[in-house]
């Protein structure tokens, strides 16, 4: 397999270990390979290196003093603190992502862009939301494309979008599909911040969960005997009705 995709299934998969060494190899060959060096310093930063990954990005600004990931990422490293723990660290920058019903959602992407700029991604990073003609895209603080919105959503949020509500998205996962690294999926969360006076009372993601009635169950499923119900039309016959009475008429007088 191609070096570069090693390089970048590594990123994807969450194999740090496996991307240090990939894009070591990738340097040796090309000192200022700018991809190589941009996802090793990721890793490294991953891994709670943030000493080797603000030399690494400083490296990049060397070559291009301009590069935006390399820029931005040196100033997340200023801000931010990195808890090392089983090699996965915490970024206490990121955002928590809390489900408000109606106010947030999380959703895959579709039509995803070029998989080298998708594994340059952290969780947690943010991106833009923007409605175009038939469809709406996400694309990265840098306008690099990188998915779209489910048709059925775009098609109720273009309105939203058009009468001027506001969002804020970040990414939430990257996770591979297969082993291959062919395919993957790329996961946000989207959250409404404000509302267009004429969608003030509508909710940009309502709820589609059904509700459920209890059936109603007959006593007799319940009970051992019969609970005893009477009418008042049953009260009556029976208050009406009397033993047929055995005495005998006294004859006819006029027999």
């Amino acid at each position: 397999m191609d070096p570069v995709k090693i390089a970048i299934q590594a990123a994807l998969s969450r194999d740090w270990k496996q991307a240090i060494a990939q894009n070591l190899v990738l340097l040796k060959q090309n000192s200022k390979d700018i991809d190589a060096l941009n996802r090793l310093g990721r890793a490294y930063l991953e891994t709670g290196q943030k000493t080797k990954a603000a030399e690494i990005y400083n490296k990049v600004l060397k070559v291009d003093k301009f590069n935006p990931i390399a820029r931005k990422s040196l100033e997340l490293i200023k801000t931010m603190r990195v808890h090392h723990q089983m090699s996965t660290p915490t970024l206490t920058s990121a955002p928590i992502f809390l489900e408000e019903p109606g106010i947030t959602k999380t959703l895959t992407l579709t039509r995803l862009g070029d998989s080298k700029i998708i594994s340059r991604l952290h969780a947690g990073d943010p991106v833009l939301l923007a409605a175009r003609e038939h469809c709406v895209v996400i694309t990265s603080s840098d306008n690099e494309y990188l998915g779209r919105l489910p048709d059925d959503l775009a098609l109720r949020m273009r309105s939203f979008l058009k009468a001027g509500n506001k969002y804020e998205v970040w990414i939430r996962a990257i996770e591979l599909q297969n082993n291959s690294g062919a395919k993957y999926n790329l996961k946000i969360f989207i959250k409404e911040i404000s509302r267009a006076n004429k969608f003030r009372n509508t909710p940009s993601f309502p709820s589609t969960e059904k509700l459920t009635y209890a059936a109603f169950t007959p006593p007799n499923l319940i009970y051992d005997d019969k609970p005893i119900v009477s009418t008042p039309e049953e009260d009556v016959v029976e208050e009406n009705t009397s033993e047929p009475d055995d005495t005998e008429l006294p004859p006819d007088a006029d027999n």
